[in-house]
């Protein structure tokens, strides 16, 4: 039999050999080997070169990889733009193969907990197929993680405000974790609020005006905001001249309600239109709903935290981090398959939570909902269902459905409890800090 130290040596070497499957796959696909592929990252790229020329309306309008990100996520790959793209490319996917590991080995320092290292292993397979999306398509999702979580970590060390400048970055990069400002607000992080606020003036105004000058910097934000907002403004022209039958992109909570709401497409990538509606409903009045019932599970999140936690606020938990992260993805409106590796903390979390809770019962509702969620994320692809079964199947969405799962497996106040109390809240994170250590309590923010 294996100690305990030789286990954790197994399940390293089997993450270090997963993870250079992934790298392979990013370069491969990336374009790295064969100068006649490419894939996302040279939306990227194009805005890259873009800023050395002062203009990134030419990333936003092209035909074949439209960029879809803010101007500031441009400025942060800059330098990646004096670079041919085959080279570009290959040290983004360098880059975000480092970028993983720092996550997997930050983990239990970002939570607050000592994470097994078969859960650090399990969470990993659980989100490896979004990951193996996010390289294979050159994507941002990890790098956007990378920065929640330092800017979580640094809170967690005391350094609010340039935690909170961290997170405005990633905001700035992709507009999704805007949805963790909630959490900060729910613990009262002031000085955290008041550093994503200041972040956000200086890299998304400030730098982009100096960098693009004044003319760059407006036709930069509004192309920006033609190409993705407008979609999603009902007083929009984009929004309501979409036909009737046309197909909303993503695996969140917002397509999947507009497919079972309304007459639409529900498939992408075949010849034919597929709906799976039950009512069909006004556009509009379906963008009304999936806005109440996000809204409404946020508020039961918190709430769920409250019950937790009533009245602390020295850090952030454990689970909030893990629910903030998963809460993201599904809430919103654009989260496509890869932006779900942002399940990553939330399904590490969710394993050691059914694992260590007391009671037969509650581990084993504990293991069905994870391994549900893991049913749904890598039991859905096409190499196991065939392409055609598996288009079918991604019209219902389980990306967003094993989102919900883990939701419920990190916030449900019963997992994880020892003498009244969580390990969440026995992690020396959590602990009531001494006088000298700084806290961010209201009144002191």
């Amino acid at each position: 039999m294996l100690d305990q130290r030789q286990l954790a040596g197994a399940f390293s070497v089997a993450f270090v050999l997963l993870s250079l499957v992934l790298v392979e796959r990013g370069l491969w696909k990336g374009g790295a080997f064969d100068g006649s592929k490419f894939n996302d990252f040279k939306a990227y790229h194009l805005a890259a070169e873009g800023v050395w020329r002062r203009d990134l309306r030419p990333s936003y309008e092209d035909p074949r990889r439209p960029n879809q990100y803010p101007p500031a996520f441009a400025i942060l790959v800059a330098p990646l733009g004096l670079l041919p793209y085959r080279a570009a490319g290959a040290m983004w996917v360098l880059a975000n193969g480092v970028m993983l590991l720092l996550i997997f080995r930050s983990l239990d320092q970002v939570l607050g907990l000592p994470l097994s290292a078969l859960a650090k292993l399990a969470g990993f397979l659980l989100v490896f197929r979004l990951l193996e999306s996010d390289f294979s398509n050159g994507n941002a999702n990890l790098f956007v993680l990378g920065l929640v979580l330092l800017s979580f970590g640094l809170s967690r060390r005391g350094l609010h405000f340039t935690g909170g400048s961290v997170l405005s970055l990633a905001i700035l990069s992709k507009v999704s974790p805007v949805l963790i400002l909630p959490w900060a607000l729910y613990r009262g992080r002031w000085r955290f609020l008041l550093g994503v606020s200041v972040g956000a003036l200086a890299f998304g105004i400030f730098v982009p005006a100096v960098v693009l000058g004044n003319r760059g910097f407006v036709d930069a934000w509004s192309a920006w905001q033609s190409l993705t907002l407008s979609q999603l403004d009902p007083r929009s022209e984009s929004y309501g001249l979409e036909p009737g039958g046309g197909y909303e992109p993503g695996q969140s909570l917002r397509p999947l309600l507009h497919r079972l709401l309304r007459r639409s497409d529900a498939t992408a990538h075949d010849s034919e239109a597929v709906s799976i509606h039950r009512v069909d409903l006004p556009k509009g009045a379906v963008d009304g709903i999936y806005l109440a019932s996000a809204l409404s599970i946020l508020v039961l999140l918190l709430w769920t935290a409250w019950r937790r936690a009533k009245g602390l606020r020295l850090s952030f938990r454990p689970e909030e981090i893990a629910a903030a992260c998963a809460a993201m993805v599904l809430l919103a409106p654009l989260s496509r398959k890869a932006h779900f590796v942002e399940l990553w903390p939330a399904a590490v979390l969710g394993f050691d939570a059914w694992r260590k809770s007391e009671g037969r019962k509650l581990r084993g509702v504990g293991a069905l909902l994870w391994f549900s969620a893991l049913i749904l994320v890598e039991g859905t692809t096409p190499a196991l269902l065939g392409r055609a079964l598996s288009t079918r199947v991604l019209a219902y969405c389980p990306m967003s459905w094993a989102a919900a799962l883990l939701l419920l497996l990190v916030s449900y106040p019963r997992f994880f409890p020892r003498a009244g109390c969580t390990v969440a809240a026995l992690a020396p994170a959590c602990a009531v800090p001494r006088p000298n250590v700084p806290t961010d309590v209201p009144g002191q923010g």
